[in-house]
């Protein structure tokens, strides 16, 4: 089985499409969809899933939820299954952002790109990725990076597409340790309030593992 999630208008042959109901839309006209679901809420059982790949949607969740996630993905994938990322590429695009020679609006879709479209509840980007941030976080998880594709539209909507193979199963144990790890390298500094902060954020990602976690 290989899942397209956050498929939107986009169904691809071979792949379970699934997405958001139309209801949680508000622009798109059309769905790709075979399934409608919450992605925050699928869960397969352990090592049946052949491939998974997100276009445009991992960007959506914070980042305690993408570590809970992809060790999710992990746990629902056969060893050697496939996982792939598609992401706005924060570099680059913010290269154009900030360049002296990019017109008003230009400047304008280079912030789009970045930070959302934000006319639905889920339309807004939490993190910024670049081909080295996104492959190390991919690889702590239990992944190796097999293809790294950069790609622009228009010269202004700058992507990066990530291609990784599953080559370690991490148990739930294994995992905390890597999204802890990943999450104290956001701590500002050594200080009480920010440890609060690293707590609060495995909190959240204690909640998301216990809905996606592969079942036995």
């Amino acid at each position: 089985m290989k899942l397209h999630l956050g498929c939107g208008e986009q169904h691809f042959e071979g792949y379970v499409n699934i997405d958001y109901p139309p209801s949680e839309h508000s622009v798109q006209q059309t769905s790709g969809a075979d399934e409608f679901a919450n992605l925050l809420e699928l869960k397969y059982k352990a090592d049946t899933i052949d491939e998974v790949r997100l276009h445009h949607v991992f960007e959506h969740f914070p980042r305690a939820t993408a570590c809970a996630l992809l060790a999710s993905w992990n746990s629902w994938l056969k060893q050697g299954g496939v996982l792939e990322i598609e992401v706005p590429d924060f570099e680059r695009t913010a290269k154009v952002a900030l360049s002296m020679f990019s017109s008003k609006q230009t400047k304008t879709i280079a912030l789009r790109h970045i930070f959302g479209s934000q006319e639905a509840h889920w339309a807004v980007h939490y993190h910024g990725y670049t081909p080295a941030i996104l492959s190390a976080l991919m690889e702590q998880f239990g992944f190796k990076v097999k293809e790294v594709k950069r790609k622009n539209s228009r010269g202004i909507l700058h992507n990066i597409d990530i291609i990784a193979i599953k080559v370690a199963s991490k148990t739930k144990k294994e995992a905390e340790l890597e999204a802890t790890a990943y999450l104290n390298g956001y701590m500002a500094a050594d200080a009480d309030s920010e440890r609060l902060m690293v707590q609060t954020w495995l909190k959240e990602y204690r909640q998301q593992i216990e809905k996606t976690f592969a079942t036995e």
